[in-house]
């Protein structure tokens, strides 16, 4: 190829550039239209995602907010449902209360105590909370028992629950007190 012709396949490519010695004019107007239209095309399309932006921003401050609404008012109701579970509890020690102590007998406060204590368990167990008795012989687990000592107990293999000391209680799956045992001591 020579070096005209090679001009010539630039000049086909790449034409001149408006205000350039080369520019001769023609279709000057066709691409400043056409700049002018890219140009408010991108204007349209930067206003759109800001737009879109601003409408995020408030759709997540909205989420925020119904968020924090939503945790207070399921604590709430999770409140007035326990609540709930120890008024017949509180209608109990009430009842007790509203006696005559002098004309009770010592069976009778101990009666009415238990029931009381009975309505509470009740009351706990309908929310969820369940008792950790550990039974001696028991495999010791230190996620669900808590060792205060050791002890050899007859019987009962080695670092086994000896003695139950105190329960402990549970909430689903998460411990809110380990029961209080002592495991025969390990070999």
């Amino acid at each position: 190829m020579t070096e005209a012709e090679a001009k010539n396949t630039n000049d086909e490519r790449d034409p001149p550039a408006c205000g350039s010695d080369a520019c001769t004019g023609e279709g000057c107007g066709e691409d400043v239209d056409t700049v002018e239209a890219l140009i408010a095309r991108l204007e349209a399309e930067r206003d759109d995602a800001l737009a879109l932006r601003q409408r995020a921003l408030a759709d997540y401050a909205n989420f925020q907010r119904r968020s924090v609404e939503n945790e207070a008012r399921a604590r709430h109701f999770g409140i007035a449902g326990f609540a709930r579970a120890l008024m017949p509890v509180l209608d109990h020690f009430d009842l007790t209360a509203s006696q005559d102590l002098s004309k009770l007998t010592v069976e009778q406060i101990a009666k009415s105590v238990t029931m009381t204590r009975t309505e509470l368990q009740r009351a706990l167990e309908q929310q969820g909370l369940a008792k950790i008795e550990p039974d001696v012989g028991a495999e010791f687990d230190p996620t669900q028992h808590e060792a205060v000592t050791q002890m050899l107990a007859e019987g009962v293999g080695s670092g086994k629950i000896a003695m139950r000391f105190q329960v402990g209680w549970r909430l689903g799956e998460s411990v809110l007190r380990p029961a209080k045992v002592a495991v025969t001591p390990t070999e």
